[in-house]
This record gives C-alpha cells, sequence and structure tokens, in this order.
C-alpha cells in the first residue's frame, strides 16, 4: 500500500482582513532568558518568532487537569466579561491569553499577521503545531467578538489597548468571521490546540495544578508569580488571617460572657471548651507569623538563587545586540 500523504493544512480563511503590507510583526522578541532576538529567521520565515509568541505548551501539559480550572466550553465575550465587573488587562503571553483572577481577565491582542491568508501559507500552514496554537488563538476571537458592542469593546483604547488591529470595520470582522467558520465545522477540534477546547481558566487554579504536579520546581511560583512586591505576596494570601482572627476574638469575648451567666459558670465541658480554645488562641498567631516568615524566607531564598543563576549565566554569556 502506498504511504499515507500528511494532511497539507490550509489557513483557516480564504480571504485576508489585514493586507500583507499593513501586516506588523515586532522586530524583536525576548525568549525565556528575557534575551532579545531579532523575530525575523535567516530564511526569511518567523518561526522562533511565533513559536514563542503563540506558545501554550505549559498548559498542554496539564491539560487533563485543566477541567479543575476551566470549563470545556468558549469563553465569554467581552461585553459578558464587563457585566461580570472583570477588567481587560492585555498580555502578549498566549499561555495567559484567557486567564483569570479576581477582578482582572488577562486578554491577548489578535496580532494582525494571523489576519492575512499569504502570513498562514508561508509561516504557519508548514509547521502542525504552530497551526493548532494560531487557528485556536484565532477561535478565542470569535469567542470574544460576538456582536457590536464587543467590537466596540476590542476597538476601544479607553480602557485598555485595542485588541484588534487597527481599520478594521465591523462589517469587514462579521464577513471574516463567516468565512473562518465555514473552513471548519469545529465539531472533532482536530485542528485546535487542546489549551483552546477551554474558555476562560482560574489562575489561582492554575497556580496550585502546577504546585501539585511539579513540586518543587514550581512550589513557590505555580504557573503565574504575578507578585512584584513582598507587600502584594502578603496581601494576597494572608487577608483571611484577618477574618480569622477577627472571628477568634469574636469567639472569646462570647466565651467571657458565657462564663459570667449562671447557666455555664459551673459547668465543666463549657470550661474546658474556654480553656482549650484561650490556648489556641494564644498559640495560634505564634503560628501564623512563623508559617508567614517561612513563606516569606522560603521565597526571598528562591528569588536569589534564580537571581543568582542568571547573573552566573548573563556573565559567562554576556547579551549582544539581535543580529
Amino acid at each position: 500500500m502506498p504511504a499515507t500523504q500528511p494532511l497539507q493544512l490550509s489557513p483557516p480563511f480564504a480571504t485576508s482582513l489585514v493586507e500583507s503590507a499593513s501586516v506588523l510583526v515586532p522586530v524583536v522578541y525576548q525568549d525565556e532568558n528575557y534575551r532579545c532576538k531579532k523575530s525575523q529567521d535567516v530564511d526569511g520565515k518567523y518561526t522562533d518568532f511565533l513559536t514563542k509568541d503563540l506558545d501554550v505548551s505549559r498548559l498542554e501539559d496539564v491539560e487533563k487537569y485543566l477541567w479543575l480550572a476551566g470549563m470545556r466550553k468558549a469563553a465569554r465575550p467581552l461585553h459578558r466579561q464587563v457585566m461580570m465587573s472583570r477588567n481587560v488587562v492585555v498580555t502578549e503571553q498566549a499561555d495567559l491569553h484567557l486567564t483569570w483572577r479576581g477582578p482582572r481577565i488577562y486578554i491577548k491582542p489578535l496580532p494582525s499577521y494571523l489576519l492575512n491568508v499569504d502570513f498562514w501559507n508561508k509561516n504557519l500552514c508548514a509547521d502542525n503545531d504552530l497551526f493548532k496554537s494560531a487557528k485556536g488563538f484565532l477561535l478565542s476571537y470569535i469567542w470574544l467578538v460576538h456582536n457590536e458592542s464587543d467590537f466596540q469593546m476590542a476597538m476601544d483604547t479607553s480602557n485598555h489597548p485595542r485588541l484588534l488591529p487597527e481599520g478594521i470595520t465591523y462589517p469587514k470582522w462579521r464577513n471574516f468571521v463567516i468565512d473562518f467558520l465555514e473552513k471548519d465545522d469545529f465539531e472533532t477540534m482536530k485542528q485546535i490546540s487542546i489549551r483552546y477546547q477551554f474558555g476562560e481558566l482560574r489562575l489561582n487554579r492554575l497556580n496550585t495544578i502546577y504546585r501539585i504536579k511539579y513540586g518543587r520546581k514550581h512550589l513557590v511560583r505555580g504557573y503565574f508569580y504575578g507578585y512584584h512586591e513582598y507587600g502584594t505576596f502578603l496581601e494576597h494570601n494572608f487577608a483571611w488571617i484577618v477574618t480569622f482572627f477577627g472571628y477568634v476574638a469574636i469567639v472569646l469575648t462570647a466565651m467571657q460572657v458565657g462564663l459570667a451567666t449562671t447557666q455555664l459558670m459551673h459547668n465543666t465541658p463549657f470550661h474546658r471548651a474556654s480553656y482549650g480554645f484561650t490556648v489556641f488562641s494564644i498559640a495560634s498567631p505564634l503560628v501564623a507569623a512563623a508559617l508567614i516568615a517561612l513563606i516569606l524566607l522560603v521565597t526571598a531564598g528562591d528569588n536569589f538563587i534564580r537571581a543568582a543563576k542568571h547573573e552566573r549565566r548573563t556573565a559567562q554569556e554576556p547579551e549582544k545586540p539581535p543580529v
């Protein structure tokens, strides 16, 4: 039998929404070590840049646990995000796209190069993994921009940078969506990265997944650290302690009142409970303080080790201008 020919990939739409002359790709990008690299390869393609720009491998690595962080369904459109009092925070990391924590949802703007047929043919259709990531990312914007109100929010720059390339109109976007949906029924999702089979993902749960799955390697930073000051770290992670000690104070006050009543004054079990809770209320702040100090010490140690490793690496290989 003849060998099976690999499936020839083609752009997921027939007509470019952005003309080739208007496609802008960053001149340089930063690799995982924050070194600047030229985006264009020597062969004129952008393979290394696109691999970094569309990378969702960290989420694909924990695909079987993603249901703990989000549901296998489309993300909510932009107007729904606003209705839920979420603030759009722009990120250029594809693996943070459509992740959220508290009132923030991280969204990566749609690059103009993903809206051009020629760019797909030259740079994306030859690589199956890149194709899946790019098509999945494009699908996420079909989720986000449903209605004209969503489109206006995506183009608005009053609260966040523009999410769609400049010069696009809603009728053009609508025709593009029709074109995109006609090229695939999206039932099997075979040509879509597994990450984009899920919509919004909760960052706190992704952090927990990474800490449990990878243990020591990601114990401190998890999936997305997001803290640049120890004060912010304490505020976000230990605010519950204030509530806890407030509750302890209320219970102690109630017990004190109870001991003064005739019904409980000579009640031995209540006296024992009061004694135990009093000891607990004295010891718990000390334990909490020790725990916080330990976590800060581990975090500071992790930061120091990372900084030392980076310094040794960069000292041996000083950063050079992109060539």
